[in-house]
């Protein structure tokens, strides 16, 4: 689940860590202001973190201009898509290790076929937080983008019944032109016949 607003990318999506322990992950990227905010639970406990523009600076470093795959590209692919985007058939790996002071570390990697190796795209210190805290946020995402979708959806379905209408005039003009035409073309044959029989 995404949604874009110019350069502020959110996603919501289910991830597995390297000990396949399953996890639920909410960011924001904005590309304006080079910042990521990081909301992650395992339903048990809660984490939230932010990565600074001088931190993202440094971890879009490693990936030079001219690569195709940028430091953002990867990371909502990864953020977005999860372990497999099936677009474009990457992996990514996440893993979760905790540190002291009820922080968690938090990394993203890329799997490197080629090479059966791992590259890692970008790391965050999470803070814990109390879980009922992430949850509820995470709940008010998933509201608001059913909402949105929702209204969405209205909005399309009023659009196809209002193109429906005109296409339903449309043809409801076609038929009486139609209509018309054939009678004009029977009282045409009917006078020519009368006029040769004058005749």
């Amino acid at each position: 689940m995404s949604r874009s607003m110019d350069d502020d990318f959110t996603y919501f999506v289910k991830i597995l860590d390297d000990n396949n322990d399953r996890y639920y992950l909410k960011s924001s990227i904005d590309e304006r202001t080079n910042t990521i905010m990081m909301q992650l639970t395992n339903l048990k406990s809660g984490w939230i973190g932010t990565l600074n523009q001088q931190q993202v600076r440094m971890l879009a470093k490693k990936f030079p201009p001219e690569q195709q795959d940028t430091f953002y590209s990867h990371t909502q692919r990864a953020f977005s898509k999860g372990n497999h985007s099936e677009i474009d058939g990457k992996t990514y790996v996440f893993t979760c290790k905790k540190l002291e002071k009820n922080r968690i570390e938090f990394a993203w990697k890329q799997m490197v076929d080629d090479l059966n190796s791992l590259k890692i795209i970008g790391s965050a210190e999470l803070q814990e937080r109390p879980i009922e805290e992430i949850l509820s946020k995470m709940m008010d995402h998933s509201i608001d983008e059913m909402e949105t979708l929702r209204s969405a959806n209205e909005q399309k379905i009023f659009d196809i019944q209002r193109i429906n209408g005109q296409l339903n005039k449309a043809l409801e003009t076609v038929k009486q032109t139609v209509d018309i035409k054939e009678k004009l073309e029977a009282d045409l044959y009917r006078k020519v016949n009368e006029f040769y029989l004058y005749i």
